[in-house]
């Protein structure tokens, strides 16, 4: 976000904010409420503690920006979605996740879209099918290992 941010630059950042509380609303998502132990830097993450997660809105110019989120991540031990809008030069906009793990050293799967299967949010690679695909519950993120994903009949 520019310092002096104008129309076009606030209604961009209210379009990712939108796809942010989209995701939490429908994976039903409690954000909390009490005032976070975080920098102020981090005043516009959304944090989901009962499901160990950081939704992080950003702009798409911002979203190689891993390693302030890495730090936050650690922190508070949470996994991280960085939430931004994808805005190609043809057809509609769409919202993109780059999934942050947490760990030791925190492992980054970048450029997923969200797809409902069975009224159960999943994130799915939007390039490579060879990557894990995630689901997001009201607990947090769970890997492709964890649960039978996509299957070949169901597509």
């Amino acid at each position: 976000m520019p310092k002096y941010p104008n129309a076009i630059d606030r209604a961009e950042e209210m379009e990712t904010l939108r796809a942010a509380l989209a995701i939490v609303r429908t994976a039903g998502i409690e954000l909390d409420e009490k005032a976070p132990v975080l920098p102020a830097k981090c005043a516009h993450y959304l944090i989901a503690a009962d499901a160990d997660l950081l939704i992080v809105p950003t702009e798409s110019s911002a979203v190689g920006d891993h390693h302030a989120v890495e730090d936050i991540m650690g922190l508070s031990r949470c996994d991280a979605l960085m939430v931004y809008v994808a805005r190609p030069g043809t057809g509609k906009n769409r919202a993109v996740v780059d999934i942050g793990i947490h760990g030791l050293v925190p492992v980054w799967h970048r450029e997923y879209r969200l797809c409902l299967i069975d009224r159960v949010l999943h994130f799915v690679p939007d390039r490579d099918a060879s990557k894990p695909a995630f689901k997001l519950t009201r607990r947090g993120l769970k890997q492709a290992a964890d649960f039978d994903a996509l299957s070949a009949e169901g597509i």
